[in-house]
């Protein structure tokens, strides 16, 4: 009985000082919260005529796992404008690897110029499914997926190259 006890004690005070070592030597201060990216894709969604978006992303949370990112898809050939806007999600954000994931929906604004009107689409959701190289500021590279769920359902691969600050 009492081996059981010392050694439930031991184990139990091991894990608080492993626990309590990651929280002292995790510094999550230095880890800046603004993203500024350019991202190309192989396949462009139906929605767009675009190969190219630029993304704006604001990092969430004391640990900075989540974020917020606003995209723009200029539409070229019907004067329209695309804006997905993400919540995505960072694997360990205070390492220099990442996986990246995300979902949320494809919003825009399309001309009709015969018409003069402007009508608000909504294009579907995104789901993006990243590798992610960045370090607490500066270059950020980024690939992978991006599932644009929608009529049809497009899977695109891209590839990405920013600044955080």
């Amino acid at each position: 009985m009492k081996t059981k006890i010392l050694l439930t004690t031991f184990f139990l005070l091991l894990f608080i000082r492993f626990s309590a070592q990651e929280n002292f030597y995790l510094d999550y201060d230095n880890i800046k919260r603004n993203h500024i990216y350019i991202e190309a894709y192989l396949v462009a969604p139906d929605y767009i005529s675009s190969y190219v978006s630029v993304n704006y992303e604001y990092t969430l949370g004391a640990k900075k796992k989540k974020s917020l990112r606003i995209s723009f898809y200029p539409n070229f050939e019907d004067k329209g404008y695309t804006f997905p806007l993400t919540i995505n999600w960072l694997t360990a954000p205070q390492k220099k690897h990442h996986f990246e994931y995300g979902f949320g929906p494809v919003l825009g604004f399309e001309s009709d110029t015969k018409n003069n009107r402007t009508y608000f689409i909504f294009g579907g959701a995104l789901i993006p499914l990243m590798y992610r190289f960045q370090k607490e500021k500066g270059i950020i590279f980024r690939t992978g997926i991006n599932v644009f769920l929608s009529y049809p359902t497009i899977i695109s691969p891209s590839i990405s190259l920013g600044y955080k600050f």
